[in-house]
């Protein structure tokens, strides 16, 4: 797993690419508030993509000029829920 100490400089991160998708607001509302304990527990957040998943909690409301990646598509998420091998 890339940590923050693998790079000089935090313009050379390499990123976690993801999207979240959940059907309703309430899921998303969920999950960015078990986010929001995960950030404020005992985790290593020197891990990139442990960081950047514990800060799924922030957005515009919580912290102006932020967003996070929990998007909001019913269709999208019962699309993708057929895909999953039962």
């Amino acid at each position: 797993m890339r940590r923050y100490d693998h790079y000089k400089d935090i313009k050379d991160v390499e990123w976690t690419k993801y999207i979240i998708v959940v059907p309703t607001i309430e899921d998303r509302e969920e999950l960015m508030g078990a986010f929001e304990e995960l950030h404020y527990s005992d985790c290593d957040t020197e891990v990139v993509a442990v960081n950047q998943l514990v800060h799924e909690y922030l957005d515009d409301k919580r912290e102006p000029g932020t967003h996070n990646n929990i998007i909001v598509d019913p269709e999208a998420f019962n699309n993708l829920q057929k895909q999953i091998p039962k």
